[in-house]
């Protein structure tokens, strides 16, 4: 069920708002005032349906912030569904400010559930986008946790595909063996020998010279471990 968060100051207009969303199958929250949307946005919902915090000055404010990573915890990436575009420079700021769709302020609960509709339908392709990484002749399929070299696949253990998965979210970039071990194993790096992280960068480098990929795990004496080619 796609969670959705419903930003309105008009308490009526709130309770109205999320009823008829609750109706189409959606998992409703709601914020009256602007705090209690930023903390509600850090919570991560999968849609927005922003109305109204207060004013137009704070709704673009807020939208703004969202978008430029500035609200604590929350995706500046998810899809907002901005119904209150009162005419059509109001529509242009709201989507100069990041706003995916900007409809009118009295739209029809039908309106609003097409909007998220359509949101979720682009939604759902961009994820599929982001779940298949290339690098070299390596495709790496996040949600699949498959990996091939050259379109042949490669076989790796579970802590194996997280570490290449780890690198590879940021290839060239140094990640040090504490990030590692936190973020793979879910271990205090305290707890843990340096071992951890090094024989299992030790197999999945030798798998991956076996299979013929170009990129590997290179050492970075002292830090950790980057993803080259």
């Amino acid at each position: 069920m796609q969670t959705v968060l419903i930003i309105e100051a008009e308490e009526w207009l709130l309770r109205e708002r999320a009823y008829q969303l609750t109706l189409d199958g959606y998992d409703v929250h709601t914020a009256q005032a602007d705090r209690q949307a930023r903390m509600k946005l850090a919570d991560k919902p999968d849609a927005v349906v922003l109305c109204d915090v207060g004013g137009v000055a704070e709704t673009l404010r807020l939208l703004r912030e969202l978008r430029v990573g500035e609200i604590a915890g929350a995706d500046p990436r998810v899809p907002v569904l901005a119904v209150s575009a009162v005419d059509e420079t109001a529509a242009i700021r709201l989507y100069r400010a990041g706003a995916d769709v900007a409809i009118p302020t009295r739209s029809s609960p039908l309106l609003v559930s097409a909007g998220l509709e359509a949101l979720a339908g682009r939604l759902d392709a961009e994820q599929q986008r982001r779940s298949v990484r290339r690098i070299g002749n390596l495709t790496i399929d996040y949600k699949a946790r498959t990996v091939e070299a050259n379109n042949r696949p490669i076989k790796l253990a579970r802590r194996e595909f997280d570490l290449l998965r780890a690198a590879s979210a940021k290839p060239a970039e140094v990640l040090t063996r504490a990030e590692l071990t936190r973020e793979v194993w879910g271990f205090d790096p305290d707890c843990a020998t340096p071992r951890l992280v090094d024989s299992a960068a030790h197999r999945l480098n030798r798998k991956l010279q076996e299979a013929g990929a170009e990129p590997r795990l290179e050492v970075v004496r002292g830090i950790g471990y980057r993803l080259m080619r």
